[in-house]
């Protein structure tokens, strides 16, 4: 009688490393982090020529709530409100690089002249008057110059004929409204926290 012992053979699994999926930008995302650059970019000249500056230049110095909220609110919609009727226009994306640049040129322009004397020695009252309005309502500017490249860009591809997936024009125009107004209550907020940031420096001794 013949026995035949098979020896029992040993199998290694290898893994198997899949590349990780793919996540492509939005053209909102890609025209969103496009304008971030244009503002940054202009964050640093105007940084750079408040430091090389030597004409003198004085802060605001409010510490009234109304002055403030209203004057900043005039000051941020103004940027809305040119972003909103630009972006109207078949070429009216122009509009939304150069604001950006020229918003981020200024709000540089503060900060080299808020930390001109170094970090330690910042003023806090002047700083609580600028920064956190620079910050937001930058941040409103760069929503609304968004939307207003959007929009034109629509305006121009089926005034060309070009083919687009922006779907009919009054859905379109429906949610440019929408957006633009979501954009208002941001500036709205932008200008509440200048005014509370008024008084609270203003009270500082």
């Amino acid at each position: 009688m013949t026995v035949n012992v098979q020896k029992r053979r040993s199998y290694r699994i290898k893994r198997v490393s899949r590349p990780a999926p793919r996540r492509d930008i939005s053209p909102a995302g890609r025209i969103y982090m496009l304008l971030t650059a244009v503002s940054a970019a202009g964050v640093f000249i105007g940084a750079f020529s408040g430091i090389n500056s030597a004409a003198p230049f004085a802060l605001r110095a409010e510490n009234s709530f109304s002055d403030s909220f209203f004057g900043s609110l005039a000051a941020v919609m103004l940027y809305v409100a040119v972003f909103f009727f630009a972006g109207t226009s078949s070429a009216g994306s122009v509009c939304g690089y150069l604001l950006c640049l020229f918003k981020g040129m200024g709000a540089g322009f503060l900060s080299a002249e808020i930390f001109r004397s170094g970090l330690i020695s910042v003023n806090i009252s002047e700083a609580l008057n600028v920064l956190p309005y620079e910050a937001v309502s930058t941040a409103a500017v760069i929503f609304a110059a968004r939307e207003n490249i959007r929009m034109s860009r629509l305006i121009s591809e089926k005034a060309f004929g070009k083919p687009s997936g922006g779907g009919d024009s009054t859905d379109c125009l429906r949610l440019y409204l929408m957006k633009f107004g979501v954009i208002t209550l941001l500036a709205v907020g932008a200008a509440l926290i200048d005014g509370l940031m008024a008084v609270i420096a203003g009270n500082m001794p």
